[in-house]
């Protein structure tokens, strides 16, 4: 199920269900910017549809390589929402899940001119190595937050999210023949396995954004 597919389907609930409220709303926050639309199944419960995309350039090093990332996130969620006590607090207990393609390109060149292995110096001749860091298509996701109250008031409102979604990253490291002669294999693997440690630190994704809603 794509993006547009899932939206869709909230589209097609909020028309349908007898909801306590259907809303929609627009979000800023750590996923980019986002889209979506709600509707209120009882006094407790909410479902949840979003839209929300990124893109930005970052750069890193690992080892002795260089890193140009441009980042692309683009991806879906799915979300229930359980409000404890709505006629005293929207607060609200979120699990869904995000699906998508969530990913960093990455050119790397060498930190310096040439490329020092084991006291050896050999020269990096303008080469370089591509690479992709690529999310999980379907990862979980648990947050707590305010709004989007099944019982809400008619009109404008905001709302607030934090969570974590999970998905170790894989990585995909192109290293030219050329590369792999001079340094070695085990050099190119332990430049991969380098990359993999940074990458890991997007497993746990913080989720975190605000929200202008309307609801009818």
């Amino acid at each position: 199920m794509n993006c547009k597919a899932m939206a869709f389907a909230v589209a097609t609930l909020a028309c349908t269900a007898h909801a306590h409220a259907i809303e929609m709303y627009g979000t800023v926050g750590t996923e980019g910017l986002g889209y979506g639309m709600g509707v209120g199944i009882t006094r407790h419960i909410g479902a949840r549809a979003d839209v929300n995309g990124l893109a930005l350039s970052h750069s890193f090093t690992a080892g002795q390589v260089r890193y140009n990332g441009k980042a692309r996130f683009l991806h879906g969620g799915i979300y229930a929402d359980f409000f404890p006590a709505p006629a005293t607090l929207p607060f609200r207990l979120t699990a869904g899940v995000l699906v998508g393609n969530d990913h960093v390109d990455l050119v790397g060149h060498a930190v310096q001119d040439v490329y020092v292995y084991r006291g050896v110096a050999y020269p990096t001749a303008g080469q370089s190595v591509t690479g992709r860091i690529k999310l999980p298509t379907v990862r979980p996701y648990l947050g707590i937050g305010f709004g989007h109250a099944p019982e809400g008031t008619p009109g404008w409102s905001m709302s607030f999210d934090a969570g974590v979604a999970y998905g170790r990253p894989k990585v995909d490291l192109n290293v030219s023949p050329f590369i792999t002669t001079i340094v070695g294999q085990a050099t190119v693997d332990a430049q991969r396995q380098e990359l993999q440690d940074k990458a890991d630190r997007l497993r746990f994704y913080p989720v975190v954004k605000l929200g202008v809603t309307y609801r009818w």
